[in-house]
């Protein structure tokens, strides 16, 4: 569950997070928690965790998985039920798989059972375990031995993120008391902590999960109940958590962002606090959730449970449901702030479904603050620096997702024309946009435009007649977009980001129908479409420069090409987190001659529309055993590279490490921000043509 929970809120809404933005400070609590994002997981020790799973899921409204996709747990010998939830955290049922080899390892979990069913154990995120030990240690504190592991026993084949090294590792306090009132801390090696703290928005992220029966989004809190309040209190804060509030009921921590823990003491002998004390000594009593709306929650748990099992506290706003009813946990539930729901509402904008009255007018007001001085109060374009319309059907409809260029307009957004009045807009650029909001923009504009259906644009590459295309521009296009492809009343054709990221069916669909309510007419009924091919191979081979001495398309080398420079010596490379290649250093590498291999790690298509000179395209989707042979494992740099983030890229270079190639590394920035700052790019042929073959120094 954890792997495919990181899958779930980083590869997929990510791919939206820039590679270059800087980290922000983490609100937690460093250096124990370093940037983990809190509450890692809650886990409910069970005895039976079939049962237990059908009482969750089908009673209090839990989307928990069916048998067959529960998984090895954490300790070994044990079986887990879990459910990942937005904001990172997880509800864990936990039950004994092998009774033995619980026992010799992990007995905490026998005694605890062996009194009753409960929360057993919690563990708060950290980006390094290593540190968090060696912080703990100095604050005196016993540890047991840090432990790592898999979930999956098989091995990962092909280009994947998983490098065949731990799947998570963990360090706990020293369990020989059997402890449970203190946490567990947990680091899964492959996650991106301080990306997705840079990008942190779990109510954006709420549309990749399914929605829960019960209304829940988050773990707010987690009620400890504890002999001395005092003691216990000075003891969590010589752990390193943020002490908020201390009085002689409760003293709450802030573990990050807003989760806290809570500590309680029995306030009279024989009370509530008092029997569970004595029964299952300190440990959790309560988890506190929030929810999407408190009065759909308190209905559906009305239809599930008896009355005695739910109490309403209408002053707090809060609803619970007793422990007994709960398998040992007490379950909190209060509504979400009306903030967070309005946001919540922005983003909750799905593929193929209308965007929400919220999302429109947040979308809307975006364009008006940042766009409209340009493009114009209505989209129709040209209201400043000969802005185009954003109006156009012929530009929305083979832009629209999921149509193959929606990355287009995208990236344009995102990462600006050089060279033009058109900005990057994104945050991780400078701009003032998260990814969440360029796409919402984008899903706004190509509703507006009223196009009613995508058209889905071919990937290949269009051969033409370079030459002639050269003598049509001169004829045809020059007037507008200027004799260098420089802009003028029309778009800079020669913008290197703008070939970077156009497709050659998306330059042949524009030349062929043109762009209503513009200047840019439709060249179908006047050229023959050989002729059009030829405008857009002469205006694809331009991605090397409009200077270029002629117009060379390279065709993708063969394997006794792929290292370039052979003869010479590799580069020293300084890396970032030791994986990740600023552009400027690889820039200076090329410039020099240095040993080198480069590998795409995108389509060939994006390939072909521009790459880096002497790259290999390696498709991150396409299996690497074959190619894998021909890479050299010596002291050659092999860097990968993909768009921006590293999602492609990082797949290619763990993969490589796996296999044991070392001198590995990521170009930092992706192929967009080396392009938006000029540095030198070509476009390629996918056959083998040998007048044409690369050649390397």
């Amino acid at each position: 569950m954890r792997l495919n929970l990181w899958v779930t809120v980083f590869i997929l809404p990510a791919l939206f997070f820039a590679c270059t933005s800087t980290p922000k400070k983490h609100p937690g609590n460093t250096p124990l928690l370093g940037a983990g994002f809190g509450i890692s997981s809650a886990t409910l020790l069970v005895k039976n965790l079939d049962s237990a799973r059908n009482y969750y899921a089908n009673v209090l409204g839990f989307n928990l998985p069916l048998r067959e996709k529960f998984e090895q747990g954490i300790y070994k010998g044990t079986l887990v039920a879990a459910i990942g939830f937005p904001d990172i955290s997880a509800l864990e049922l936990l039950s004994i798989e092998d009774t033995q080899l619980v026992a010799a390892n992990h007995s905490f979990i026998s005694s605890f059972l062996k009194r009753s069913e409960g929360l057993g154990s919690y563990s708060l995120g950290t980006s390094s375990v290593d540190t968090t030990l060696n912080w703990l240690q100095s604050q005196g504190f016993k540890t047991d031995t840090p432990r790592s592991g898999r979930f999956s026993t098989a091995m990962p084949k092909g280009w994947d993120y998983d490098d065949g090294e731990a799947q998570f590792r963990s360090i706990g306090f020293s369990r020989k008391n059997s402890r449970y009132d203190l946490p567990n801390f947990t680091q899964w090696p492959s996650f991106p902590y301080y990306e997705m703290i840079s990008s942190w928005k779990p109510y954006a992220w709420r549309k990749y999960y399914e929605e829960q029966p019960n209304g829940f989004v988050g773990i707010t809190s987690l009620l400890i109940i504890v002999g001395d309040l005092e003691v216990a209190g000075n003891e969590f804060k010589a752990i390193g958590l943020h002490e908020l509030e201390a009085n002689d009921t409760l003293v709450r921590f802030r573990i990050a962002h807003s989760q806290e823990l809570h500590l309680m003491a029995p306030r009279v002998k024989g009370d509530k606090y008092s029997r569970f004390l004595q029964k299952q000594g300190a440990s959790v009593y309560a988890v506190r959730f929030e929810v999407k709306d408190l009065k759909q929650t308190k209905e559906f748990l009305k239809k599930k449970l008896p009355a005695a099992a739910l109490k309403v506290d209408s002053i707090a706003k809060h609803l619970t449901v007793q422990k007994e009813f709960a398998l040992g946990v007490q379950l909190e539930f209060t509504e979400e702030s009306k903030e967070q729901a309005s946001l919540a509402k922005i983003y909750s904008f799905k593929e193929g479904v209308k965007l929400d009255t919220a999302s429109i007018k947040y979308a809307s007001g975006m364009y008006a603050k940042y766009c409209a001085l340009c493009h114009g109060k209505d989209r129709e374009g040209y209201a400043a620096d000969f802005a185009p319309s954003l109006r156009s059907k012929n530009l929305m409809a083979i832009t629209v997702a999921p149509a193959s260029n929606f990355n287009f307009l995208s990236h344009t957004i995102s990462y600006g024309r050089t060279g033009t009045a058109m900005a990057p807009y994104a945050k991780s650029q400078g701009g003032p946009l998260e990814e969440d909001d360029i796409e919402v923009l984008l899903l706004w504009l190509h509703e507006s435009s009223g196009v009613k259906k995508p058209i889905e644009l071919s990937a290949k590459p269009i051969r033409g007649n370079v030459t002639q295309g050269k003598a049509l521009y001169k004829k045809h296009c020059a007037s507008c977009h200027g004799e260098k492809g420089e802009g003028g009343r029309a778009p800079a054709i020669a913008n290197p980001m703008l070939l970077a990221t156009a497709s050659d069916a998306l330059l042949h669909y524009t030349i062929s129908h043109g762009r209503d309510g513009t200047p840019m007419p439709a060249f179908k009924d006047s050229l023959q479409k050989t002729e059009i091919n030829s405008l857009t191979a002469y205006i694809r081979s331009r991605a090397s420069g409009w200077n270029a001495p002629e117009a060379i398309t390279l065709n993708k080398p063969l394997p006794k090409d792929y290292v370039l420079n052979p003869t010479n010596k590799a580069p020293k490379f300084t890396l970032r987190k030791g994986k990740y290649l600023a552009a400027d250093q690889l820039r200076k590498a090329l410039q020099d001659s240095g040993r080198i291999m480069l590998l795409d790690a995108r389509s060939e298509a994006a390939w072909h529309q521009a790459h880096i000179p002497g790259a290999i395209p390696v498709p991150y989707y396409e299996e690497p055993d074959k190619f894998v042979k021909d890479i050299p494992n010596d002291s050659t740099w092999i860097v990968a590279y993909c768009a921006c983030p590293h999602a492609a890229s990082d797949k290619v270079v763990t993969t490589l490490r796996r296999l044991g190639y070392k001198n590995t590394a990521i170009l930092d920035e992706g192929i967009l921000v080396w392009t938006q700052r000029g540095y030198p790019v070509q476009n390629g042929h996918f056959s083998r043509d040998k007048k044409v073959a690369p050649k390397r120094k």
